[in-house]
């Protein structure tokens, strides 16, 4: 971000200096407004002449779009980080590596366009010298056809994150099985899962009955006599916080007069099981990171628009000439308007006949 400022900082200067270098000849001359642009056709192609400050108007923009984009792209980050941080951490509990799929897919497009729209700073910059710059010229056009390529395939990696949230992810399944098998014995698993259970607001894999086949008790109060008969019965961390009347976790099925419980009718533990649940959030972040891409694409594409006018305005004679001329632009295409040579053609050959 920092570096995007001050690109467009160096910009706007040479912008300036070249403004007052022009001043006395803008002075003289005053025949042109401040602000032309017209369209015409040469060469069998609609282009568009604009002047001078026309020019620096279309760069301007590029450098509030750079800007704005380092910012967004800033966010972007953080945005990845968070969504590691706290959705991607519960996946790791029980899946170890799936975590880092969802952040990763919104982190590695904007990084590669990081890299690309700071090129375009240090190319933008350089074709404002007074020297002829063709070759920045080129590495501009280059950037160009680069960054659409990239945009049409970050375009296809959405449908590719969207196969993705919609999957079955049975390792999740898998993985919340084998925590909830070793809850007794592990306290790791046991952390795990009560951790899941509550940050979720839920219980068991597919659903809070499949705690009862699973001997969840510590094994070591077993042996001292407590029970380890589970059938019925599940975690505390199954209790849900929505509930208003005292969680029964255990004998869950069998209705206690004590505590006016009866499951049918006021059941205090979470009925959602944890896939369901980490899947249903998976689907949320993923659209969200879809949204954020596709605005950053919309945004992408606008700077290229506005890049690729400023860069076959430039084409014409690889440098600009302050406000003595005006400048020809087009957006698709190739155009042969580029500056003649002065010199004369080369003379047809003699016909053989006149030649005797």
């Amino acid at each position: 971000m920092f570096m995007a400022a001050y690109v467009a900082r160096k910009v706007t200067k040479r912008l300036i200096k070249t403004v007052k270098t022009d001043k006395k000849t803008e002075k003289e001359k005053d025949k042109s407004p401040a602000f032309e642009t017209n369209l015409i056709i040469r060469n069998g192609k609609l282009v568009r002449q604009i002047s001078y400050n026309g020019i620096k108007f279309i760069a301007g923009l590029i450098a509030a779009f750079l800007i704005a984009l380092t910012i967004f792209s800033f966010k972007l980050f953080l945005s990845a980080i968070n969504i590691r941080n706290h959705l991607g951490y519960f996946i790791n509990l029980v899946s170890r590596g799936d975590g880092e799929v969802l952040p990763s897919m919104q982190a590695l497009p904007v990084l590669i366009f990081i890299i690309i729209d700071f090129t375009l700073m240090y190319a933008v910059y350089r074709i404002f010298d007074a020297e002829e710059r063709p070759s920045m010229n080129r590495i501009l056009f280059l950037l160009i056809i680069t960054s659409l390529l990239i945009i049409i395939a970050i375009l296809i990696f959405l449908f590719i994150i969207m196969a993705h949230i919609y999957g079955e992810h049975e390792g999740l399944h898998s993985g919340i099985v084998k925590a909830m098998r070793n809850y007794s014995n592990n306290s790791a698993y046991k952390k795990k899962i009560d951790r899941l259970q509550i940050e979720f607001q839920c219980c068991g894999s597919k659903k809070y009955d499949e705690w009862y086949n699973i001997t969840w008790v510590d094994t070591s109060l077993a042996k001292k006599g407590a029970s380890d008969n589970s059938q019925g019965n599940a975690p505390f961390s199954c209790c849900s916080i929505s509930a208003v009347f005292p969680c029964i976790h255990h004998n869950i099925e069998n209705s206690q007069r004590v505590y006016l419980y009866t499951p049918e009718l006021n059941l205090s533990i979470s009925t959602h099981g944890c896939y369901s649940r980490l899947r249903e959030k998976k689907q949320q972040v993923g659209w969200i990171i879809i949204g954020n891409l596709f605005l950053y694409l919309l945004f992408q594409g606008l700077l290229l628009i506005f890049v690729r006018f400023l860069q076959t305005a430039h084409c014409e004679s690889s440098k600009f000439e302050g406000h003595s001329r005006l400048y020809t632009m087009w957006l698709i295409g190739c155009y042969g308007g580029k500056k003649k040579s002065e010199e004369p053609p080369d003379l047809p050959p003699v016909p053989q006949e006149l030649m005797e």
